[in-house]
């Protein structure tokens, strides 16, 4: 045989080690536990007919016979779809109209815009909220002034329709961002023809612009449902005084008035996450037909912007009073009921302003303890979960692992879980499983809860970039002889520095900022600045809570800039 007829070397099989399949099957167990683990006693606390850490419970529809027969939980239902109609709709237009000016028009002053919009996605929602109440409630500062000026308030944030508003700060950020970054993805170029062919630039948006978007729109309508489905805070604080309940706080108020019903409560629960379940299902069905609306064009043409005309500064001074409206002010509103006796028109926030607040903060014990233990959770929790997802990231797409599919909508499914439904799935966990029921009353379990809660945060920030370096480096590394684990940890990890550390930065300013999933497992000894808030508000002591929610927002912005500062270094190097 000569050379010329020799065969080809076969090529060399790259399999996993035993610990690279250890590995691999460690981290899916881990995450498929931690995800699922606390919602199988939600159910099945539905269907027992004693709560589970009593003995001899039996299988029964009971829980579910009461709840369906429970008047006042038909009318949190109810209120919450209506809610959820009221928040999706304003938030819808408000958001992707904003999106559209911004992306696609001559609008002046787009990149202060584009801060300010985005700014209150990193902002704690609960210390917003309170600065809200504090500038447009009846006795607020811009409700007393209105009223002493024009003779009446025509608002009122204790009803759905206040609630909604106040829903706006977070919903239309969420919107702004999800069509903007389709606008950035879409081609322009038929734009571009038809502005040549002589259609006015107002035929091309409702013609060619707002077509390609409709993906986009209709998932965050259905996200924003998700959300007012979910949320507790605003509801509790907003709804409280006026008596209406929605799906989250019947199950609080529940809970926490009548322990004998905690099978009512796991029956209701099941009901909403079904419900929220649905909803995702719904929208990954929506982004699942986005390419009926792609372009044919490979590449997106550098955009070609829309003449507003005489309209430009006018449209600019709307979205200018709406940011002042909607951030600015309540921002404001809580700054200053955090540094003065009392905050109204009538009175010159000069001659009453005081340290008092502050000082009740950091001289009462469990106060304090709160800002220390959501430090000590926002950076252990930040470190464990950053470590934890960036293997389960180069598990999911950069290993041979067969069940590395799953993994992804695994990590993002926790997003879409009612907080107040973990934190009940997280409870009955602890109680049933033995060697977890120490960690009920610690702030490792809250740790745990605001972990799993935020794992889609994390995952995503880590995702894009796993997806963005070539395989092509790692398998060179696979074929000198490295193991998957070796090659992913000298090659892959090093490269990914820059999204470690803003997994990291996001993931610590989420678990900081949330409340939801600890409501029903903070105790004395183990609160967390979110839930010591919400407890404070309800209690009645407004200005402390308004020193916390400064503080929050301080801790917060030292965080962000600290991030930003790290990844300039890291990016520039």
């Amino acid at each position: 045989m000569t050379l010329l007829e020799a065969p080809a070397r076969p090529r060399r099989r790259l399999r996993p080690s035993r610990t690279d399949g250890g590995i691999q099957w460690g981290i899916w167990l881990l995450v498929l536990l931690l995800v699922f683990g606390p919602i199988i006693p939600v159910v099945y606390a539905g269907f027992v007919d004693r709560p589970l850490y009593e003995d001899g419970g039996m299988l029964t529809l009971s829980n579910f016979s009461a709840l369906l027969g429970d008047s006042a939980f038909w009318a949190a239902l109810r209120n919450t779809a209506l809610f959820a109609v009221m928040a999706a709709v304003p938030g819808v237009v408000l958001g992707a109209g904003l999106a559209v000016l911004v992306a696609r028009t001559d609008l002046p002053m787009r990149r202060t815009f584009t801060v300010m919009l985005m700014a209150p996605l990193v902002l704690p929602g609960l210390g917003v909220t309170l600065g809200w109440i504090t500038m447009y409630s009846p006795s607020g500062f811009v409700s007393t002034w209105f009223a002493d000026h024009l003779g009446g308030v025509p608002w009122n944030l204790y009803s759905l329709p206040g609630m909604a508003v106040v829903t706006l700060e977070k919903t239309v950020p969420l919107v702004y961002l999800m069509v903007r970054a389709r606008l950035a993805s879409v081609d322009t170029s038929i734009e571009s023809a038809a502005l040549t062919a002589g259609a006015s630039p107002l035929r091309v948006l409702r013609t060619i612009t707002l077509p390609m978007i409709k993906p986009s729109i209709w998932t965050a309508g259905i996200l924003i449902v998700m959300v007012a489905f979910e949320t507790l805070s605003l509801p509790l604080v907003l709804g409280g005084p006026a008596d209406i309940d929605t799906l989250s706080t019947y199950l609080y108020h529940t809970w926490t008035t009548d322990p004998s019903r905690q099978g009512t409560v796991s029956a209701a629960a099941s009901i909403l996450l079904l419900l929220v379940t649905l909803m995702l299902l719904l929208r990954n069905r929506v982004e699942g037909n986005a390419g009926r609306y792609m372009t044919t064009a490979g590449k997106p043409s550098a955009p070609r912007q829309l003449g507003l005309g005489w309209l430009r500064w006018p449209l600019a001074g709307g979205i200018s009073l709406y940011v002042l409206i909607a951030l600015v002010l309540p921002v404001v509103g809580l700054a200053m009921t955090s540094v003065t006796y009392l905050f109204s028109p009538a009175v010159s926030p000069f001659s009453v302003l005081t340290t008092r607040h502050f000082e009740t903060v950091f001289n009462n014990a469990a106060l304090f303890r709160s800002i220390t233990n959501s430090l000590l959770i926002g950076v252990v929790g930040a470190v464990l979960a950053t470590a934890a997802l960036t293997v389960a990231a180069l598990v999911a797409h950069r290993s041979p692992f067969r069940f590395r599919s799953t993994v992804p909508p695994i990590l993002l499914y926790p997003r879409a879980l009612p907080g107040i439904v973990l934190g009940v799935g997280i409870f009955w966990t602890f109680v049933l499983v033995t060697p977890l029921e120490p960690l009920r009353t610690t702030v490792w379990g809250v740790m745990i809860a605001f972990i799993i809660r935020n794992t889609a945060i994390g995952y995503a920030a880590i995702q894009s970039s796993v997806l963005g370096i070539s395989p092509e480096l790692d398998s060179a590394a696979r074929t000198c002889g490295a193991t998957w684990f070796g090659a992913c940890r000298d090659v892959v990890v090093p490269l990914l520095r820059p999204a470690l550390l803003g997994c990291l930065v996001l993931m610590f300013v989420s678990i900081l900022n949330d409340y939801d999933p600890a409501v029903f497992l903070v105790t004395t000894g183990n609160e967390v600045l979110g839930v010591t808030m919400l407890k404070q508000w309800v209690a009645g002591f407004v200005g402390p809570v308004a020193a916390l929610g400064v503080i929050q927002i301080a801790i917060t912005g030292v965080a962000l800039l600290i991030g930003r500062l790290a990844l300039g270094v890291k990016l520039n190097a």
